[in-house]
């Protein structure tokens, strides 16, 4: 894809500012995290919740797509390709992930294995070979992550592990918007046009005509807090700090920042969900945080 100069957040790397963005991503997920497994809970289906992220967030920022016209800067290739991987298929699996496991997997299962994700996606696609380092960090997060399985809210073979599996597929994909950033440059508008509008024309006429909504059964002010939150943080404004956080300190330095949402999450789940945190639960916390560190921070010079 082309990249242009109107199109871009700025041409010289900030690491304040992707720092910045990267910290303030770990506050909406962690939250996000939490909403989310509390809406699927209740009478909302998962629909209605996609209908939202992508409605809401699409109906917002048309006008300013309709004026910067990001679709000029972009091969149909690229536009469904970043529509499918912040989309759709995104959501259906993430969100279904909740229905089988609890909030605080999604932030270790989901958040804490994209640095080994990005490790092994950036020797695939740019040729990176990980380091001593790396690997080490790679061990520990799948040792954490084994420890969150079996000690956050129990381990039930015949569930839990489904979610989970639901939690990596989305992760991978979100890596995968990771390296379309750090390749494409990704600007505001083309951000919104695939991940909001596309998907909004796409699914809501969908969701209106066939799909089972609960949205009459919620009270109005579950129903507008759901709306107000899927709707306007993790498109309109979390995609984009995203590609902020990579264009300024990489897609490594952003993951390992992002190791802050296993624990935030775990710590919303159990204070707004009452999901239990066991020892194992702690423990995988402990294990899981440094060897994200540890897995990332070697990234920074390539980056």
């Amino acid at each position: 894809m082309a990249s242009s100069s109107r199109v871009s957040f700025s041409s010289a790397p900030n690491a304040v500012i992707g720092i910045s963005a990267a910290l303030i991503i770990v506050i909406i997920w962690s939250g996000w995290l939490v909403t989310s497994r509390a809406g699927v809970q209740s009478e909302l289906t998962v629909y209605d919740i996609m209908a939202f992220r992508f409605g809401i967030s699409g109906l917002l920022s048309l006008p300013y797509v309709l004026y910067a016209k990001p679709w000029r800067h972009m091969t149909i290739r690229n536009m469904a390709l970043a529509a499918t991987v912040t989309g759709v298929p995104y959501c259906l699996v993430l969100f279904a992930a909740f229905n089988y496991a609890p909030a605080a997997h999604g932030a270790v299962f989901m958040n804490g294995i994209l640095p080994a994700l990005v490790m092994i996606f950036g020797y695939f696609l740019f040729r990176e070979k990980p380091n001593r380092q790396q690997i080490i960090g790679a061990v520990l997060i799948i040792a954490g992550a084994s420890c969150a399985a079996f000690g956050v809210s129990g381990f039930d073979i015949r569930s839990t592990w489904l979610g989970d599996l639901m939690f990596v597929i989305a992760a991978t994909f979100f890596v995968l918007y990771l390296m379309m950033n750090r390749a494409w440059q990704l600007s505001v508008s083309q951000i919104w046009f695939c991940g909001s509008i596309l998907n909004a024309l796409v699914f809501i006429p969908v969701w209106w005509l066939f799909l089972p909504t609960g949205i009459p059964d919620v009270p109005t002010d579950q129903l507008l807090f759901q709306m107000g939150y899927q709707g306007i943080l993790p498109n309109m404004f979390g995609l984009v700090l995203v590609s902020i956080a990579v264009r300024n300190v990489g897609p490594s330095v952003t993951a390992a920042i992002m190791s802050g949402v296993p624990a935030s999450g775990a710590l919303l789940g159990y204070i707004f969900l009452g999901e239990e945190l066991t020892w194992l639960g702690i423990m995988s916390l402990l294990i899981l945080t440094p060897g994200i560190v540890i897995a990332s921070l070697p990234s920074r010079a390539k980056t």
